[in-house]
């Protein structure tokens, strides 16, 4: 005389997978829209899946300077200047040249520790730039600035795009302190009037 044994819960789900039939859709469950751009649909993912988007929100993230430094357009100089007020941290001038055409002008108001160039970069608003940048030190010796001085069509283009957004603008020159800028409209209105012309 044959038994039967009840089966368990587990036995029986186990059964009915063993016996499922595989979906059709799901073979093409990773084949990407004809629509899709770049990595538009991977916005909800961390980086490095969606490092551009990533980066955006971390500076977006980033605390506004406070403690008194703001920018201040100064318009008969064409320049924003960031900073306590009367002591500038660090500014963007446009400079009209002989030839007509403009230039940009970057001063970091940090005395220099050593000589020779270095690398004034800019990251904010999920963009980077980067430009030579030069110590000039006092004619009496004592204290000093970086300067960088570029035609509006070199990397003047990549600096503008930084400031494009509302996240901070990281201003760094390798080896020292970096300074975070809030992404006003004094810094944009000078870097949009040198690239116009």
């Amino acid at each position: 005389m044959l038994r039967y044994l009840p089966l368990s819960p587990f036995v029986g789900a186990f059964i009915l997978l063993a016996c499922a039939k595989a979906d059709p859709v799901a073979d093409n469950a990773v084949a990407p829209s004809d629509e899709m751009l770049g990595d538009a649909s991977a916005r909800g993912l961390a980086a490095p899946a969606n490092a551009a988007a990533a980066e955006a929100a971390q500076q977006a993230a980033l605390p506004a300077a406070a403690g008194g430094l703001s920018w201040t357009v100064d318009e008969a100089n064409r320049m924003a200047q960031f900073g306590p007020a009367g002591t500038p941290a660090f500014s963007i001038q446009c400079r009209k040249q002989r030839e007509g055409s403009n230039q940009l002008v970057f001063i970091r108001y940090l005395t220099p520790t050593a000589g020779g160039n270095a690398t004034l970069s800019f990251t904010g608003n999920g963009q980077a730039a980067s430009i030579p940048i030069a110590p000039v030190k006092n004619p009496n010796g004592l204290g000093g600035q970086w300067r960088a001085e570029i035609d509006s069509a070199d990397n003047a283009r990549s600096v503008a795009k930084t400031f494009n957004g509302p996240g901070t603008v990281d201003v760094s020159i390798s080896g020292m302190p970096s300074l975070v800028v809030p992404a006003a409209a004094a810094p944009r209105g000078i870097l949009t009037e040198c690239l116009a012309g």
